[in-house]
């Protein structure tokens, strides 16, 4: 009987263990929809002017025509303001450039490949001032000093890089300027780049009759 009764009690046991692996809660799911992740915009803008028009790209800040060694370019100024939906936290600022060759060649002209090797001729085109600014900096950037603020930051420099004691436009697409403070740190303040480039005096004949074609780059990063 006992054994009747045992196998009885784990029949029944079987049983309720099966009976618990069928068993069913009762469920209801629901949906989120029309979740969408748009992505915020940088657009950074440049004018000749404060007031504007503003642009995606400004021409002839800097020119100088029939140039000969020693002489410089009035200070030229661009403006800068970020039309996007979001901040930026820094500016970068370097340059490209490329020569154009006199066709044919001056006489004098005794290196008629210049365009070959437009670096030659970016050395002598000398930074002789160049000073990222608004109402709250004022940066030096032949030294890398803020002459608001106090600071002095390597980033904000141009390095001097074949050691002559000058600055050139070859410095500055060797050795770009980055970490500026952005321009929309600020608001409502408008922030603007003076440089003045000198053809140095001691350019030779390789270069007469060439033009030198300078793009400057500014780019905003988040």
């Amino acid at each position: 009987m006992r054994k009747i009764l045992t196998s009885i009690f784990i029949v029944g046991l079987v049983a309720i263990m099966v009976g618990a692996g069928i068993y069913a809660y009762f469920t209801d799911t629901e949906t989120s929809t029309e979740n969408t992740f748009t992505a915020g915009t940088l657009d950074l803008k440049v004018s000749h002017s404060s007031s504007g028009p503003w642009t995606d790209g400004v021409t002839g800040t800097w020119t100088l025509s029939n140039m000969k060694p020693g002489d410089e370019t009035s200070t030229g100024t661009v403006f800068f303001k970020n039309f996007g939906s979001i901040s930026s936290s820094t500016m970068t600022i370097t340059c490209d450039y490329s020569v154009t060759e006199e066709s044919p060649p001056a006489e004098s002209d005794t290196d008629p490949h210049t365009d070959e090797h437009p670096d030659e001729m970016a050395k002598y085109m000398t930074i002789t001032m160049i000073r990222y600014r608004n109402e709250k900096v004022d940066i030096n950037c032949l030294t890398g000093h803020d002459d608001y603020t106090g600071q002095t930051k390597d980033d904000w420099k141009i390095n001097d890089a074949n050691g002559d004691g000058k600055i050139s436009l070859y410095e500055l697409k060797l050795d770009p300027l980055i970490s500026l403070p952005s321009p929309d740190t600020q608001p409502n303040i408008i922030t603007q780049l003076n440089m003045r480039i000198k053809f140095d005096e001691n350019a030779s004949n390789d270069f007469q009759g060439d033009t030198f074609n300078l793009t400057m780059i500014f780019t905003l990063k988040q």
